[in-house]
């Protein structure tokens, strides 16, 4: 249970007057100190968004705090996030500046481009990660509100927990010609006693994708959603349904459509397949608002779920993750970022065993590109146990530190 120096007051995470004293140190303009390692403590900040007060990590703090702490980051040496240091991710005081591969804005009037893509795993391969696609930035946004996060105290979460801490993650994070929150539309949690006041508040929400420039600028909005479904009818385009947007769809091209199956089709296999364990599908997809005011679909990724909003690429991971779960280990889910699915990672580090992090390998038997021996010496490299190749020292101190655990389950040989 992490814990907190605010003013001279030490609280809890749970502290029923953590909500108050938050209030008073943010009019205050104090800092508060995460107590991880004792006094004097990390500094940390306080975002008030949605109206609550929210306690976080200063930027490019986290391997400041001891691996037990909410507020720890993983080595850099584990994540895709590290390829996106100083190009597409930059930090200046309390703000995080991020570039983006995908456009946010365009000029002439609204509808998909030729080069328009759902193909954000050709182009990341393409790109090797510069800057943020939208698949990176789902990633990014996802372990920044904590959805990549899970130990002994943590709770079911509820799409409205979703909505609550990405909104939140967004509050100190610019894009060019302006702060990330303008353009994010994560859908609030529905329900029959709110409907008539959600559908209500939509439209402005929206208005800010209208083609209304007279010099055709034309602003994009970033979409994070629970996918329901998209209903197909022959000889018509495609219409996106949200999981909490009932009375609405979303349209979609045909030819986008097609790209999407093509490049995310195992994603969407996934959930679909999905017939014991509950699984939840997240498109992140650029939209406007088509004439008639109906939104339509520029661009779209889809990310599979666990039942507690883990992503997961294959059934294998599911597993895993899902008997963590049901066990209350710790743990938190490594994501690619803009690295190819070929790529070897850990799919997760255990945060529960020792001062240091136990990284856990799948081999997939989709990856034809990957080897048994390539898995194990990528996680003795990872783990500190042999020198990284060609000088790399991305995980500072890592040839100095003692070697980390790793664990490794090969399914073409079921061996562990």
């Amino acid at each position: 249970m992490g814990q907190y120096l605010i003013g001279n007051e030490t609280f809890t995470q749970d502290h029923p007057d953590l909500e108050a004293a938050l209030a008073r140190a943010y009019a205050a303009k104090t800092r508060p100190a995460c107590l991880c390692h004792s006094e004097p403590g990390i500094p940390m900040y306080i975002a008030f968004v949605n109206g609550k007060y929210w306690l976080k990590r200063m930027p490019n703090s986290g391997r400041l705090h001891a691996t037990g702490c909410l507020s720890w980051e993983m080595p850099e040496v584990f994540s895709g996030r590290s390829d996106l240091y100083g190009s597409g991710l930059t930090f200046e005081e309390d703000q995080v500046k991020l570039k983006r591969q995908f456009d946010l804005s365009r000029r002439g009037a609204p509808g998909p481009q030729p080069t328009s893509s759902a193909t954000a795993e050709k182009t990341s391969v393409k790109s090797e990660g510069k800057k943020f696609t939208l698949r990176s930035l789902l990633h990014y946004l996802w372990a920044e509100a904590g959805l990549t996060q899970w130990d002994s105290s943590s709770r079911p979460r509820s799409w409205s927990y979703v909505y609550d801490v990405l909104s939140e993650a967004a509050a100190n994070k610019a894009v060019k010609h302006g702060g990330l929150q303008d353009y994010l539309y994560v859908p609030p949690f529905w329900s029959i006693e709110k409907s008539g006041e959600l559908q209500m508040n939509r439209p402005a929400r929206f208005a800010a994708a209208s083609n209304g420039d007279p010099k055709g600028a034309h602003k994009l909005l970033l979409l994070i959603g629970q996918l329901k479904d998209i209903k197909t009818q022959e000889g018509k385009d495609p219409t996106v349904q949200i999981t909490h947007i009932p009375e609405l769809s979303f349209l979609m091209e045909q030819k986008l459509h097609d790209r999407l199956m093509k490049h995310f089709g195992r994603e969407w296999n996934l959930r679909t397949s999905a017939q014991t364990v509950k699984r939840n599908l997240i498109i992140a997809a650029t939209f406007y608002l088509a004439p008639g005011g109906v939104p339509a679909i520029e661009e779209a990724c889809l990310m599979c779920t666990t039942e507690h909003w883990f992503p997961i690429e294959n059934i294998y991971e599911g597993n895993i993750i899902d008997d963590l779960v049901k066990t209350r280990r710790s743990f938190i889910r490594v994501l690619r970022y803009n690295r190819a699915k070929s790529a070897i990672m850990p799919t997760l580090l255990l945060t529960d065993h020792g001062s240091e992090p136990v990284a856990m390998y799948v081999l997939d038997p989709d990856n034809r590109t990957a080897t048994s021996e390539d898995f194990e010496q990528a996680a003795k490299e990872a783990a500190g146990v042999e020198n990284p190749k060609d000088g790399d020292s991305s995980d500072k101190g890592a040839t100095n530190a003692p070697p980390r655990e790793y664990w490794i389950w090969d399914l073409k040989t079921g061996s562990r």
